[in-house]
């Protein structure tokens, strides 16, 4: 009995940690984020995660529910009402991680990124503290819900953090890409079903998933198009299987008839290339260039074909990607941003305010600067700012290494970071979710299971030759 037991564990155990799991759970969330049944989606997210917590001492598959599960809920338009089941399943949730914390003794100390994460986190909290506007805009409601969000939130993080070990760096890129294939075929399964498309939903801008809009959208795909690339250079047999793949998923952003995304991800999508090309050598550089240019000639001649077949598409794109000129409608709000943060320039004025002022793309009521910096000012002052820039300068040593791992999260975590001058991205889901998947594995990978770089096994090779002492004469 205990030898049957302790198969089925291990059996339990190797599925969870495969990419089995990562694909059928990918479906699962593409499958259900078409109907509206919220309950049922987040009862299974919670009986899943229960599961982990019941069975797992590495915490390390709870990041597929975590990472993908956004993806799969209607907040757009969908329904929240919330019966019995869910509430059993909230139950079953909260005894497994208490029977986890119990049985197991896991370890709660922050990891490195999360200690510079958190200063961050906290300018939340204070945010709008000695604003003007506390008490008409009832500031400390806001401070308190946030304050509740974030403690559990940050106690999961440390718990993961510190209970999971990536022995196999190219697991964080699978999750990457496994939300870039779901949200690309989310895309592609909308245009392909929806009545009137072009006309209809594409010129007139009003393309929308289950979970949000064309932000969202690329922001993910950031993240997801560097994954796509890591894999084509780790795994070289299947390398056109993820060139095409990260070709599919431009053309996936493109579909959201987001000026951004042409800007952003077309130029992005060739960076990417370059820099894979640039760190891998000989046959598999020819092999990954064959790939490309395959992928541009199809993407060349299909335009093409596009243009002569489809009666004034020119002009319907033109007009599509000029509206609101060259800054994209943004340089108002970035003025505001700046007036708003002078009103109190310690603490901002917090997430919620000026509701009555023209802003594009107001999400239940939270002022959208469109610029990551402008918005930490105006909504958190000064010292958020200053702690925005300390979880930055952090995230960016983590991944100054010379091996493929830190190579291609650079990547990312740049092509980010370039597009929150032009859009938010903290404190959204679709940016937050990818991103402490990148940190917090980062603390816990083991990066001597990870390719090094060419110029890093130079650097190693010098340091090496630097501390043998040198051989006494012989006599």
């Amino acid at each position: 009995m205990p030898l049957t037991r302790k198969k089925l564990s291990g059996a339990i155990s190797a599925f969870l940690n495969s990419d089995a799991f990562i694909f059928l759970y990918s479906v699962f969330v593409l499958g259900v984020s078409f109907f509206d049944c919220n309950e049922l989606i987040l009862s299974v997210i919670l009986l899943v995660s229960a599961f982990i917590f019941a069975t797992q001492r590495d915490l390390k598959p709870l990041f597929v529910p975590i990472s993908l599960s956004y993806y799969a809920i209607r907040f757009i338009e969908g329904d929240f009402t919330l019966g019995w089941f869910f509430f059993v399943s909230a139950g079953i949730f909260v005894c497994t991680l208490f029977y986890y914390i119990a049985q197991k003794r896991p370890s709660f100390r922050p990891t490195g990124n999360l200690k510079a994460v958190m200063p961050y986190a906290a300018s939340y909290v204070l945010a709008g503290s000695f604003a003007a506007n506390y008490m008409a805009d009832a500031l400390y409601i806001e401070q308190i819900s946030m304050l509740a969000l974030l403690v559990p939130v940050m106690a999961l993080f440390i718990l993961l953090a510190a209970n999971s070990t990536f022995e196999k760096p190219e697991y964080v890129f699978k999750l990457l890409f496994a939300m870039g294939a779901v949200v690309s075929l989310q895309i592609f399964i909308t245009a392909a079903t929806t009545e009137h498309f072009w006309d209809e939903v594409f010129v007139q801008d009003a393309v929308k998933l289950n979970w949000g809009v064309y932000n969202g959208i690329v922001t993910v795909l950031l993240f997801s198009i560097p994954a796509c690339f890591y894999l084509a250079a780790k795994y070289m047999k299947v390398s056109f299987f993820f060139v095409v793949a990260a070709f599919l998923f431009t053309l996936a952003g493109v579909f959201t008839a987001s000026r951004a995304a042409v800007m952003a991800l077309a130029p992005y999508l060739f960076v990417c290339l370059i820099a894979t090309l640039a760190v891998i050598k000989g046959k598999d550089r020819f092999k990954l260039l064959c790939s490309a240019l395959f992928c541009i000639g199809a993407a060349a001649a299909a335009l093409i074909a596009c243009f002569f077949v489809i009666e004034g598409l020119w002009d319907q794109v033109v007009s599509v990607l000029t509206a609101g000129g060259f800054d994209l409608g943004r340089s108002h709000v970035w003025a505001d941003s700046i007036r708003f943060f002078l009103e109190n320039p310690l603490f901002g004025l917090g997430l919620m305010h000026h509701h009555d002022v023209p802003q594009g793309g107001i999400v239940y009521g939270f002022w959208l600067s469109h610029n990551s910096l402008y918005q930490a000012l105006s909504s958190l002052g000064m010292f958020g700012f200053v702690c925005l820039m300390i979880h930055n300068i952090y995230k960016f040593k983590t991944f100054a290494k010379a091996d493929f791992y830190s190579f291609f999260c650079m990547l990312a975590v740049i092509g980010t970071e370039l597009y929150g001058l032009i859009d938010c991205l903290m404190p959204a889901p679709y940016y937050v979710l990818p991103l402490f998947l990148l940190i917090l594995s980062a603390d816990r990978v083991n990066l001597q299971n990870e390719r090094r770089l060419s110029f890093g096994r130079r650097k190693d090779k010098e340091k090496n030759a630097a501390e043998i002492p040198p051989a006494p004469d012989a006599k």
